[in-house]
């Protein structure tokens, strides 16, 4: 008898067919697919004791438990962040606002905790040619009156996070010490933030760009400070102020602004040892110390 076609010459089971040449995720930056799935909750995921399992019967999310966050979450950013609260609602008319003159550019964020610096302090940095080749677009929509507008979206995601405008050139002498990866984001510039929503990529499938190496590819594929041409830049911009969306950043503000209390305070108790210890070696090694110390005793 011929053997199935899940079973070897000698009848044993076969292992699963996973697929050929498919690889396997291992992104070890913060803002790859595991950072993201181990490190946050995800906007349709609650953790397990949030979950109600009727006996015997599939367990599913307490919608009651998803009212309480979505109202967390209002009460916090009222508190906090009143000027992101009808943020959407006041730039829904952005695009009666674009000319020609203005120039557009895909944003890609590492991680969703760098955005939400980005929102809070009206900030943000490229790599060294990113920074350059917005700032050259800055000046030369400056003397064209014209803007430069940012499409935010974090790797790994699958959405646009929002629209920020460019406010100032990149400034190469200067930093920011809260990007999750010290050191890597030379420069900074000022921006202002205009939308603030989650849009998924399938809402852009039909919007066909050119990219900087010459391949023709959905905008979804594009790569940081990739320029988007005009007439796409618009629609793209109707689409976001129009689309009802349902998640924001900012329902991981508070876990953010947390992560950040955290790091400042560790930063500022290692910044105590330091200075602490830094003094008793000059009390130890300094002579005029021990003779001091000799006399009183």
């Amino acid at each position: 008898m011929e053997p199935s076609s899940n079973q070897n010459q000698d009848g044993a089971q076969k292992k699963p067919n996973r697929g050929r040449g498919q690889k396997k995720y291992r992104g070890n930056n913060r803002g790859g697919k595991n950072y993201y799935n181990n490190n946050y909750q995800n906007y349709n995921r609650y953790p397990q004791q949030y979950m109600y399992q009727p006996h015997n019967q599939t367990p599913y999310y307490n919608p009651y438990f998803q009212q309480q966050i979505l109202y967390r979450t209002e009460m916090y950013i009222c508190s906090k962040y009143r000027n992101l609260i009808d943020i959407n609602q006041r730039n829904a008319k952005l695009i009666e606002s674009i000319n020609s003159n203005c120039k557009f550019f895909v944003i890609k964020s590492f991680s969703e905790e760098d955005v939400h610096k980005s929102i809070k302090y009206n900030v943000w940095s490229s790599s060294k040619d990113g920074n350059l080749t917005l700032s050259n677009a800055f000046r030369i929509t400056e003397e064209n009156k014209g803007n430069v507008y940012l499409f935010f979206s974090c790797n790994g995601s699958g959405r646009y996070a929002g629209i920020a405008r460019m406010k100032s050139p990149c400034d190469e002498t200067k930093s920011f010490g809260l990007w999750t990866q010290d050191g890597k984001w030379p420069g900074l510039f000022d921006v202002e933030w205009l939308f603030i929503k989650d849009v998924p990529f399938k809402e852009f499938k039909n919007i066909i760009i050119t990219m900087k190496d010459g391949e023709v590819k959905p905008i979804s594929n594009a790569r940081d400070t990739q320029e988007i041409p005009f007439e796409q830049a618009k629609i793209m911009i109707q689409k976001i102020a129009e689309y009802q969306n349902t998640n924001t950043i900012l329902e991981h503000f508070e876990f953010y602004d947390m992560r950040q209390d955290n790091y400042e305070r560790n930063m500022q108790m290692n910044n105590n040892k330091d200075i602490k210890g830094n003094n008793e070696n000059k009390n130890t090694t300094n002579p005029n110390n021990q003779n001091n110390n000799k006399k009183d005793n």
